[in-house]
């Protein structure tokens, strides 16, 4: 196995980057520690970049990193929780869901609030649950997701099976409106 170029890794990462860091945002509250788990996983990827085909399994390979990395960080770090603090203040973790300026004012509001109940519904999920469906959603096929996660395909099929199934029962009400409209 041949070396990839400087040039061949620096558009791998390019490529991979967005798809990496919104994985692990969707693993972690907060994005700069999701953007600290993606940095690490590649520089350690990277290292090993004589011992692993980066440029065909690289992206298999950081995904199944990030998992990982983000269950390591969820697991061993307890979450602090001020007992001042009157709000939740996470809005840094809102994605938008529309271009705000084209949109009228009732339906922004409308898609702030379903963004808010999906985030909360994903939660809410158990974590290998939540990393299924959002590799899932990211395109990874059933079989890659099950490498990633380190089980079976048929085993991954059913955590995304499962966890569809929670989010719509937790969304229902969101999924009734949107039907009647």
């Amino acid at each position: 196995m041949a070396r990839p170029t400087d040039a061949e890794l620096e558009e791998w990462i390019r490529a991979s980057t967005p798809r990496a860091v919104a994985y692990a945002r969707s693993l972690l509250s907060r994005k700069d520690e999701a953007e600290d788990v993606v940095q690490e996983c590649y520089c350690k990827l990277l290292a090993k970049a004589m011992r692993y085909d980066l440029l065909s399994d690289g992206t298999k390979l950081l995904m199944a990193s990030i998992t990982n990395a983000c269950f390591n960080l969820t697991t061993r770090q307890k979450p602090v929780v001020s007992m001042t603090q009157t709000s939740n203040n996470d809005s840094d973790y809102q994605l938008e869901l529309f271009d705000q300026r084209e949109e009228q004012p009732d339906r922004v509001a409308a898609g702030n609030e379903l963004n808010t109940a999906v985030m909360i519904a994903l939660a809410k999920l158990p974590q290998q649950q939540r990393a299924a469906v959002e590799l899932k959603s990211l395109g990874y096929s059933q079989a890659e997701v099950g490498e990633m996660l380190k089980t079976t395909a048929s085993n991954a099929g059913v955590l995304i099976f499962r966890g569809r199934q929670m989010l719509s029962q937790l969304l229902a009400e969101y999924v009734d409106l949107r039907e009647e409209s």
